[in-house]
């Protein structure tokens, strides 16, 4: 009776060559990792500022002045915003900082929540910290702002830079396969970053009004804070809740409570008003989907992966339709 051979495995020098080159291009990714955010930033900002460019275009102005004017526009915006409120949000933030441990230590004592060694309330200020942490450094390391300023008026200014670079690597058909499917990932982010800009905006204005009115201290910076942390969807309001709970519970207990149910019916109103008629119809990601996504991009690329984890998705979302679509009509 024969022995049943063993199947054998054939290796070619291609396959080891693929393999080694492909792990040096991962390495080498992550090693421009900072590059790269800088360069997906700069492409969903030419998404977002595609359209009115575009519509200026038609209008008879030049693509170059249509650019400056958009950016412009943009950057004077930008600075009238900080001009009104970064002179009480430093003030304010400056109290904050210098009285939040003493506010934790007042809420540690007639709250305490320890599980034998462990102290709950040294590690809730942490998320925030690491979020506002990440923010500001990306802002004050100036070679990363200006590149990706730069790169997104370059990436909008040169419309036809993506045919250019496709079309020495395809031919025609694929090209315009292609091409139909990165316009509609243009579409997808800028429609996503238009939208979170949005709630964001609507989220922190709310949260400043309600602490406003409740009169729990240093409403602005908590105001922004739940502004900017909403840009991590499902953890980042939940995260801004805390630092508004602890201030109004140090105020006095019943403050904390009210905070908390604030914030709950803020989160409501968002969950079943806004994002439904909003961001489930640009996104059009399951929940657990988007967790799991926050998570891996939190893991890997901390605080910045996790704010790009869902656009990221979005274009791996949409790449992977689009084959498919094109599959089924070639069939």
């Amino acid at each position: 009776m024969e022995k049943s051979s063993l199947p054998t495995i054939e290796i070619s020098v291609k396959t080891i060559l693929i393999g080694i080159a492909t792990v040096f291009f991962l390495r080498f990714a992550w090693d421009m990792k900072d590059l790269l955010f800088s360069l997906f930033i700069a492409y969903i900002v030419m998404s977002t500022a595609k359209q009115p460019v575009g519509g200026l275009v038609k209008k008879g102005v030049s693509r170059g002045l249509a650019v400056f004017f958009v950016f412009l526009s943009f950057f004077i915006s930008i600075g009238f915003l900080f001009s009104w409120v970064i002179p009480p949000f430093v003030s304010e933030t400056a109290l904050f900082i210098n009285h939040f441990p003493r506010i934790v230590e007042n809420v540690k004592t007639a709250f305490p929540i320890n599980m034998g060694s462990f102290s709950f309330t040294q590690y809730i200020p942490t998320a925030t910290n690491n979020f506002i942490a990440v923010i500001t450094s990306i802002f004050s390391n100036a070679a990363f702002f200006v590149s990706t300023v730069f790169f997104s008026i370059y990436l909008t200014l040169d419309s036809k830079i993506l045919t250019t670079i496709f079309s020495r690597f395809t031919d025609k058909q694929q090209l315009e396969k292609i091409l139909k499917i990165e316009t509609r990932i243009e579409k997808r982010l800028g429609q996503w970053l238009l939208s979170e800009l949005f709630l964001m905006t609507i989220i922190g204005i709310t949260t400043y009004i309600g602490l406003l009115l409740l009169g729990v201290k240093y409403a602005l910076p908590l105001g922004i804070i739940a502004g900017l942390l909403e840009a991590i969807p499902n953890i980042g309001p939940t995260i801004a809740a805390v630092p508004a709970f602890f201030v109004g519970f140090s105020q006095y207990p019943l403050l904390g409570l009210f905070t908390v149910i604030m914030s709950i019916a803020i989160q409501q109103f968002e969950n079943h008003l806004i994002v439904p008629i909003i961001m489930k119809r640009v996104v059009g990601i399951h929940p657990i989907l988007t967790l799991i996504v926050l998570v891996i991009g939190g893991r890997y690329g901390g605080v910045l992966g996790a704010l790009f984890a869902i656009p990221l998705t979005l274009v791996i979302d949409t790449i992977i339709t689009g084959i498919h679509e094109q599959s089924v009509n070639n069939r």
